[in-house]
């Protein structure tokens, strides 16, 4: 009997919050930056491969997490450059983020940061 392929994908490791940071001052002064937040995703933890690592290294980054999320509908609008990813109160820089061929999926490839 043929193996059944479920109807959906289940993203139940967590949720990722997106954004960037900004930067705060006070009395016209920077005093640090603030993770502003665009949007909520609901993962699934994934494995990385060889061309993963490559890739990241490429880009003088180093892979910590690679994600897989659905497709939001906005995302297309959001600026990919600096962008930021928080995750169990661990911030993150997202070194790349890929899509799959039917734009149902997206790929998030992640540089760990430090606390959030």
């Amino acid at each position: 009997m043929p193996q059944l392929k479920p109807i959906h994908e289940i993203f139940n490791d967590g949720f990722l919050l997106y954004g960037h940071d900004t930067t705060k001052r006070e009395n016209g002064k920077r005093v640090g930056e603030e993770f502003t937040q665009e949007g909520k995703l609901a993962f699934k933890l994934m494995s990385a491969r060889d061309r993963d690592y490559q890739l990241a290294g490429a880009l003088n980054a180093t892979l910590d997490l690679k994600v897989k999320t659905l497709f939001p509908p906005g995302f297309w609008t959001i600026k990919k450059t600096k962008l930021k990813c928080v995750i169990d109160g661990v911030k993150y820089d997202v070194i790349n983020v890929d899509w799959d061929n039917d734009k149902r999926y997206l790929y998030f490839y992640l540089q760990e940061v430090g606390k959030a």
